[in-house]
């Protein structure tokens, strides 16, 4: 269960794009449309600067063989209020429901504190079940929630907030 989380670079480009264009995992991102490489090498470029991108992402590895598990992000930085959004994947299904998205979350934490943020927001879809349980795990504290917020396969879903305060 040893995973390591590190920034994401032009080497993994490719496989980022195969991960934004995989249609299940649209729903959980509001993702609607593919991309092409040079957007997300475009994207890798822009990190560079925070203050400009206002992101930052990092891939997800496992600490014995580096194979890329997938990536967590934070989006939305604002460093004035020091909070921002969190994001996260792990690609493959069959490595799922193995503690790694709980590890990459701590881990993350400590990147956001170095990057001058206190507080994460995510909104989970009240049907991913396996996010809910997760952010719940990793301490998030729910902090409100608006019904049928968005339209998914001909049936609303409703948005939920969690929140986390990194340190007091």
């Amino acid at each position: 269960m040893n995973v390591y989380i590190r920034p994401i670079r032009y080497d993994d480009a490719i496989k980022v794009l195969e991960w934004e264009n995989n249609i299940e995992n649209w729903h959980v991102s509001d993702n609607n449309s593919t991309y092409e490489l040079n957007d997300i090498l475009r994207l890798i470029d822009s990190l560079g600067d925070i203050n400009h991108s206002r992101q930052a992402r990092w891939i997800i590895c496992d600490s014995k063989t580096h194979f890329r598990l997938g990536a967590v992000d934070l989006f939305d930085i604002n460093l004035i209020e020091e909070k921002a959004r969190v994001g996260i994947l792990i690609a493959d299904k069959e490595n799922r429901k193995k503690g790694f998205a709980s590890k990459a979350i701590r881990l993350l934490e400590n990147e956001a504190i170095n990057l001058g943020v206190n507080k994460l927001i995510c909104t989970i879809y009240s049907d991913n079940k396996a996010s809910l349980a997760l952010f719940e795990k990793c301490n998030f504290k729910k902090n409100g929630s608006i019904e049928k917020s968005y339209l998914s396969n001909d049936y609303y879903l409703d948005s939920i907030f969690f929140e986390k305060c990194l340190k007091d």
